[in-house]
C-alpha cells in the first residue's frame, strides 16, 4: 500500500519485482479543521499501478467523528475513482492521533467509530465497489464492534512472522519496513488471505 510519502514509483518494475496488487491512498481528512484532502501522488500511482497490470484498490485515511462525515468521504473516494478500473476494494482506515496534538476525533467513542466504519463500508458497496475495514490488533480487539463489522472484510495491520488474529480477515499488512527495488525506504507489504479450496 502506497501514498504520496514513497515518492514516484515505476510500476512495471515493482510489476517486475514480483507486486501483484496496490491498494493506493486516494487522501485523507485533517485531525484538527477535518478538511479532506488528496494525495498528491493519488493519480499517478492509481494510473502507474492499472499500466502495469497490478490489480488496484484504494484507502482513505480517516478522521470522521461521525456518519455523515464517513459518507462523506466514502463519497469522495468515489468521486475520485470514477474512471479508473478498480477491482480491490475502497478500505476505511481511522487511526488515532496522540491526545498531544488536541485532534477532533478525541474522546470519540468506540461505538460511533464503529457506526463510521459501517457507513463508510455500506456507502461504497451501494455504488457497486468492495468495502473493507483496516486496524491492528488493539483497534480490532477493543475499539470496534465486530459484532457489527461481520458483513465487510478486514484487513489487518500486524508485524509478526505469523498472525494471532482469533477471527477471520481477508488482507494481512505484515511489514511496515518492507522493501520494493524500485521504492526509496520502506514500504508496507500486504498478503491477501485465499481461502484453500
Amino acid at each position: 500500500d502506497v501514498s504520496q510519502f514513497q515518492g514516484e514509483i515505476d510500476w512495471e518494475q515493482a510489476a517486475d519485482a514480483g507486486v501483484e496488487f496496490a491498494i493506493v491512498r486516494v487522501g485523507g481528512r485533517g485531525y484538527t479543521e477535518g478538511k479532506l484532502y488528496e494525495d498528491t501522488y493519488f493519480d499517478r500511482n492509481v494510473q502507474g499501478a492499472l499500466d502495469a497490470g497490478l490489480a488496484v484498490g484504494a484507502y482513505f485515511f480517516s478522521q470522521a467523528i461521525n456518519e455523515a462525515e464517513a459518507v462523506e468521504e466514502a463519497q469522495f473516494c468515489m468521486d475520485l475513482l470514477q474512471d479508473y478500473s478498480i477491482t480491490y476494494p475502497i478500505v476505511f482506515d481511522w487511526e488515532p492521533y496522540d491526545s498531544s496534538l488536541h485532534p477532533r476525533t478525541e474522546g470519540l467513542s468506540d461505538e460511533m467509530l464503529t457506526k463510521c466504519a459501517v457507513a463508510f463500508c455500506q456507502a461504497v458497496e451501494a455504488n457497486g465497489y468492495d468495502s473493507m475495514v483496516y486496524s491492528n490488533l488493539t483497534y480490532f480487539y477493543l475499539h470496534y464492534d465486530l459484532s457489527k463489522l461481520v458483513d465487510f472484510p478486514l484487513w489487518l495491520a500486524q508485524y509478526n512472522k505469523t498472525p494471532t488474529f482469533y477471527y477471520h480477515f481477508d488482507m494481512w499488512q505484515y511489514s511496515s519496513t518492507g522493501k520494493v527495488p524500485v521504492i526509496e525506504g520502506n514500504v508496507d507489504l500486504n498478503i491477501q488471505m485465499i481461502p484453500k479450496t
